[in-house]
């Protein structure tokens, strides 16, 4: 959270840089810091939503708005208006899944470890499919 903060600072202290500059200091630090350390954080529902918070707070920097510009610019899809910007979560499971893709590419038993630990929790959950376990883990 720091660095992301930190980012925030800087674009609200240099209103001199372009925008385009701007939304590429945050593409070139915020997605990869994300991507590398957010992987071994266990993220509270309330922190993930400071997180994403802090991510659109700095595009709002780097569009040189103000705070209370809606979060919905930036969120909303681009065939709706919005600017669709790449948010925490979509940063983490892209990061993720790479990670696991290597693994599984390289077929270093991790394959095997995902396929058992899928068919427990399908079992001891007594659901059908991945869709349904997810629905789950977020209703309980």
């Amino acid at each position: 959270m720091n660095g992301i903060t930190e980012v925030a600072c800087f674009l609200r202290e240099n209103r001199d840089l372009s925008i385009e500059n701007g939304l590429r200091l945050i593409d070139c630090t915020l997605g990869p810091l994300l991507a590398f350390s957010g992987l071994v954080i266990i993220w509270p529902e309330k922190e993930f939503k400071k997180l994403t918070a802090a991510f659109v707070r700095c595009n709002k920097e780097a569009w040189q708005m103000t705070p209370n510009t809606s979060t919905a610019l930036f969120t909303f899809p681009k065939d709706l208006g919005g600017l669709q910007i790449k948010l925490p979560r979509a940063i983490l499971c892209s990061a993720t899944w790479g990670h696991l893709n290597w693994c599984c590419q390289f077929d270093d038993g991790t394959r095997q470890l995902a396929e058992i630990t899928y068919k427990d929790a399908l079992e001891q959950h007594s659901c059908l499919d991945m869709e349904d376990l997810q629905f789950d883990s977020h209703t309980t």
